[in-house]
């Protein structure tokens, strides 16, 4: 006899409870971020030009060149005018105006907004190639310059990217610079300048104030950490760990490296155009070509920290 097995009988689970909709949440819309500022860039290794209507209101525009300065080394605004305001409100814009250590020791008008005037009577003081004030223990962060009166030719400035020249060493001077300190200190060109507006004893006394520091030969930059020559062939005396002659003749290829015309940018003035640089991995020359032409600059520097190394690769 068989038996009949009947199937288990399967019933489908009871739904669960619906769950109440959870409450829409309110969101604060978030403010648009400003768009970027449209730049022409000049050269592969360096330079960039912002039209002055391009530009944002307000604080924005500081926040907006920043960038584009810390991305290009050196910016060019064509158009930004004279005004002494709206320069100097720009200039706090990027930090804290610096006052010249010649300024502070004279004991002259503490301005950290000042002009230089190139004429018949008073030459320009025809620096070489430099960073602003490198031998102190913390240099300016950022440079700005506008023009105000301008030759009819002549009177051209010349930037050149230190990041640029450090990528075009070999990997093995990179490594053997990366390791090396070198001392900064006031040089020949600055001391003549001071004892003609000052006088010999002054002159003395200022260096004296001021003695040789040491940087890094290879910064890290101060937002991006990206490694490049700290080189100042006005300033830069020799290196600390090199014997005298070994020294020389490597501060003289960094030196012909930095300057090669393929990692430089050079600006025709006109009027009412702005500069703005990062001090940190550039070095600038005025030309003297102009004189005895009258040609006028309104200057800025801003406070800068001491120079970081980079690591070594």
């Amino acid at each position: 006899m068989t038996m009949d097995h009947a199937a288990p009988l399967l019933t489908a689970p009871a739904p669960a409870p619906a769950t109440p909709a959870a409450p829409a949440r309110r969101t604060t819309p978030e403010r648009p971020s400003t768009p970027p500022v449209a730049a022409t860039r000049l050269t592969p290794a360096i330079g960039a030009v912002v039209r002055a209507e391009d530009l944002p209101a307000g604080p924005e525009r500081a926040a907006a060149l920043r960038a584009l300065v810390v991305e290009h080394h050196v910016v060019f605004v064509p158009g930004f005018g004279t005004d002494e305001a709206a320069f100097t409100e720009l200039a706090h814009g990027f930090g804290t105006p610096s006052v010249h250590p010649l300024q502070r020791f004279t004991g002259r008008d503490r301005q950290a907004v000042t002009e230089i005037l190139d004429g018949p009577d008073r030459p320009p003081a025809g620096f070489p190639w430099h960073t602003d004030l490198s031998w102190l223990e913390q240099p300016p962060r950022f440079g700005l310059l506008q023009a105000l009166e301008i030759p009819a030719a002549g009177g051209d400035t010349l930037w050149t990217s230190q990041a640029a020249a450090y990528r075009a060493l070999s990997p093995a001077l990179r490594a053997l610079c990366a390791g090396l300190t070198a001392v900064h200190g006031i040089d020949a060109t600055l001391r003549r300048t001071v004892v003609d507006h000052h006088g010999p004893d002054l002159a003395d006394r200022f260096e004296a104030a001021h003695p040789p520091v040491r940087h890094p030969l290879v910064r890290a930059h101060p937002d991006t950490g990206a490694p490049g020559l700290y080189v100042c062939p006005m300033y830069l005396r020799h290196v600390a760990e090199l014997l005298p002659d070994e020294s020389a003749l490597l501060l003289s290829h960094l030196a012909a490296v930095a300057t090669d015309p393929h990692h430089t940018v050079r600006w025709r003035w006109t009027a009412g155009d702005l500069a703005l640089w990062d001090e940190a991995c550039t070095l600038h020359r005025a030309l003297v070509d102009h004189h005895p032409a009258r040609r006028r600059m309104r200057r800025c520097t801003i406070e800068g920290d001491r120079p970081r190394p980079a690591p070594v690769p």
